[in-house]
């Protein structure tokens, strides 16, 4: 059916606009945007007036972990809004309700910056809520989570201190461990946490997309992880995948990657596997993320992961380079950020010059010299505005020289390209509470604005949500803006995002979104 929407106000760039526009959901594409003056309305099936409503490309989710985020809105604990005490014990009693057989508390998603009371999370203060259920408890940041008693004993994770070190098993002055565990520690006691079957996980995903697409996303880059790839395998041959993902894998699949891609050749207007991502360090909250100057009162500074010490980090960086897929490295302190431009000249050096598309994702700490070598290699940052909300509180209480605490603004003045996301679950996936933040700078204890000179402007903010994220896919020929020949990826809000405030923009209600021309909300 061919659709037109007349008395439209849809942006197309900068302060440009038109007041009609067409599109085909059989071919998925865009066929007019202009003046109504300008189309003949006999060709279309459907003409829609939206009475002045804006219209805006759907926005992409440019950095998230989309199976686990579905569970955490739909399976796991989530006690992200947690500040008490009492908190914790009545959403782990609730949970324990629903458990069954031989179930673990899983979950978390919680900070320290939120507590409104002096209490510390250890393996004790979780063994007086529960001490006969395993439970294991990750940090908002998903670097770090603590476990019970019993989670420990079930793991064996006392046995692995020597495999792990104590860097990553927390452990008192008497050797005893506290419950915290980091990095390789965390994803070991997960795998002991009982799996879901692929059809379980899959209805946790399929909820999690329709709430996607209430809020305007219709395309996500997604950090997929092991066996993911059948629950999307699932819900394609089902034609229940209302989204379309750019899916980066772990390095290590690389050996593997022609195979996977075969499984989905019949899918890829939804689904392709273009890139590989990493680890170079931590993260902030769990001072793993690796900086120049130790953090305030201690004797460290954080570190690369085991990975990039190893030397596989570059070894695979450097194949997977070669054979043309596109890099993406998870990298938080000014340390890690500036070794990977040194990485990157490595990599040019070794494999040419081209148009790679190199992303940082995060990025979140950067030292002044280093910003315009980011334009000079033609680095794409991917950043979560969002997350400044915990991380102004966090880097001015643990950094020397908190001014380098996401500062992304400043790249995009020297002509960065910089693409939005939330890496949900670690953030809210709602794009327009990712605009408000990138734009007015709040944060947890900075009510005004932290370092405020750094807000970005809704122009930039809708940028890097739309054509930005199309561009660091390899996509922006395809998606991302309003043009005849582009998959009509679309939203309809509920106000002019132009004539509104920031606080007002939070509050918008996406009313329709299509994707590839037909309706999905």
């Amino acid at each position: 059916m061919k659709t037109l929407f007349i008395n439209c106000k849809a942006w197309l760039t900068g302060n440009n606009f038109s007041d009609c526009m067409g599109f085909n959901d059989a071919s998925g594409k865009i066929t007019f945007a202009g003046s109504e003056n300008n189309v003949n309305k006999k060709e279309y099936d459907d003409i829609i007036d939206l009475s002045g409503k804006l219209v805006l490309p759907a926005f992409t989710e440019g950095h998230c972990h989309l199976v686990k985020g579905s569970l955490v809105n739909f399976s796991e604990i989530n006690l992200c809004n947690a500040s008490k005490k009492r908190d914790f014990e009545q959403q782990i009693n609730k949970y324990i309700k629903n458990l069954k057989g031989n179930g673990w508390i899983a979950g978390g998603n919680f900070s320290e910056t939120n507590f409104k009371e002096d209490f510390k999370i250890d393996r004790y203060f979780l063994d007086s809520i529960c001490a006969d259920v395993p439970m294991v408890l990750s940090r908002l940041d998903l670097h770090s989570a603590f476990l019970n008693s019993k989670a420990i004993e079930i793991s064996g994770m006392q046995n692995k201190i020597s495999e792990f070190g104590p860097e990553e098993i927390m452990c008192d002055e008497k050797g005893n461990l506290t419950g915290e565990i980091k990095e390789r520690a965390r994803f070991f006691a997960l795998d002991c946490v009982p799996k879901k079957s692929v059809e379980q996980l899959a209805d946790c995903v399929k909820k999690e997309i329709s709430r996607m697409n209430s809020l305007g996303i219709a395309a996500v880059t997604d950090i997929t992880w092991d066996d993911e790839l059948d629950i999307y395998k699932y819900l394609l041959g089902k034609n229940e995948l209302d989204v379309k993902i750019n899916s980066m894998l772990r390095f290590k699949y690389f050996p593997f990657v022609e195979e996977y891609k075969k499984d989905f050749l019949h899918y890829k207007y939804l689904f392709r596997i273009n890139a590989f991502k990493e680890f170079y360090d931590g993260s902030l909250s769990s001072e793993s993320a690796f900086f120049e100057e130790n953090y305030k009162g201690k004797n460290h500074r954080g570190s690369r992961t085991n990975f990039v010490e190893s030397g596989d980090f570059a070894k695979y960086a450097f194949e997977i380079d070669k054979s043309g897929y596109q890099l993406a490295v998870h990298a938080i302190g000014d340390k890690a950020v500036s070794e990977l431009l040194d990485f990157n000249e490595e990599l040019i050096g070794k494999n040419g010059g081209r148009e790679r598309r190199f992303r940082i994702e995060h990025a979140q700490h950067i030292k002044e010299a280093d910003l315009k070598r980011f334009k000079d290699l033609n680095i794409i940052t991917s950043v979560q505005p969002a997350h400044l909300y915990v991380d102004a509180k966090v880097a001015t209480q643990t950094l020397a020289n908190p001014n380098t605490t996401h500062v992304y603004k400043k790249l995009m003045d020297t002509g960065v390209v910089v693409n939005f996301g939330t890496d949900f679950p670690v953030a809210e996936e709602n794009p327009f509470t990712t605009i408000y933040c990138a734009m007015t700078r709040e944060a947890n204890g900075f009510p005004d604005g932290f370092n405020k000179e750094y807000a970005i402007d809704l122009e930039n903010c809708l940028k890097a949500y739309t054509i930005n994220n199309a561009y660091v896919s390899f996509e922006e020929k395809e998606r991302g803006s309003i043009e005849p020949g582009k998959y009509a990826d679309l939203i309809v809000v509920d106000r002019d995002l132009f004539s509104v405030s920031a606080k007002e923009i939070r509050e918008t209600k996406v009313l329709e979104t299509y994707l590839n021309g037909k309706r999905v909300f």
